[in-house]
């Protein structure tokens, strides 16, 4: 018999056959198991939950300290075998973008930046930083127009091209009302002065 070493290797087949020693019976005798019968095994003694995702898990053992990577339930599941709907059973963190194609449906309050889900009547706008906030529509009735400060400023220049000396309502960014000093340019321009500086929104009416 050749050494074992000296032989090809070629990626195994489903009928492909290993050889083994059968321990549970007397005088330990040599059996031969396929290598689909090795991953049904695998497979089935697992202990994994239907239609659950698994995960690989890193297990420490405490004397050695050796650390062996096992199949545990993940908390993500899918409703039916073949089925198109995955339930997270938690929390769940994107550090990258997400594309939605179809409708995007929300059970539970939507969250902006701050971690707030909002008021009623209130409407998510982007503060010009990569996030969000929840804040007041503009006031009912005639023209409107918001305004987002994104940046810590002292003096807020708006162009809002209303072509009027529109009524003004400003907030920070945590929503809590200021009052600053109010100078209009023109018509369509204005300016508020503040003695702090800080961001947020400004709602014409």
């Amino acid at each position: 018999m050749a050494i074992i070493y000296s032989y090809p290797t070629t990626p195994p087949l489903g009928t492909d056959l290993l050889i083994g020693t059968r321990t549970s019976t007397a005088k330990n005798p040599t059996r031969n198991f396929s290598v689909n019968q090795l991953a049904s095994y695998i497979i089935d003694n697992i202990g994994g939950t239907t239609l659950t995702i698994p995960i690989f898990f890193d297990v420490v053992e405490p004397v050695t300290g050796t650390i062996t990577s096992t199949l545990v339930d993940s908390i993500l599941t899918q409703d039916v075998i073949g089925g198109t709907t995955l339930t997270v059973a938690g929390e769940m963190t994107v550090t990258g973008s997400v594309s939605i194609a179809g409708e995007l449906d929300v059970e539970a309050g939507l969250a902006d930046s701050t971690g707030k889900t909002g008021d009623a009547g209130q409407v998510l706008s982007s503060t010009g930083a990569a996030k969000t906030l929840w804040i007041p529509q503009s006031p009912p009735g005639g023209t409107t127009f918001t305004f987002t400060q994104g940046a810590v400023a002292l003096v807020w220049t708006i162009q809002h091209n209303l072509d009027k000396f529109p009524s003004v309502t400003t907030v920070d960014d945590t929503n809590n009302q200021y009052f600053g000093e109010l100078e209009y340019v023109d018509s369509n321009n204005l300016t508020i002065t503040w003695g702090t500086a800080f961001k947020g929104f400004a709602y014409l009416n």
